[in-house]
């Protein structure tokens, strides 16, 4: 696992209900970027423990394959 502070950008869209920032407004702010990696088994449970405890409505997950023998 590996964490690093960075500053996110994001839009808010009209009918969400954002966390932080405003509705149709570019914000700005300090976050957390979280890199794990897993088995491919365990994908699933890994983005549904994300989703259960991040408080975006919809967090950006980015899912990088290895290829790499060790990982298969």
């Amino acid at each position: 696992i590996s964490i690093t502070d960075v500053t996110g950008y994001w839009r808010p869209l009209k009918g969400s209900n954002p966390f932080n920032g405003e509705v149709d407004k570019i914000c700005e702010g300090e976050e957390c970027k979280l890199e794990v990696r897993c088995k491919r088994e365990y994908i699933k449970d890994a983005i549904k423990t994300i989703k259960d405890i991040h408080p975006y409505e919809e967090p950006l997950i980015n899912i990088i394959p290895i290829v790499n023998e060790l990982f298969e």
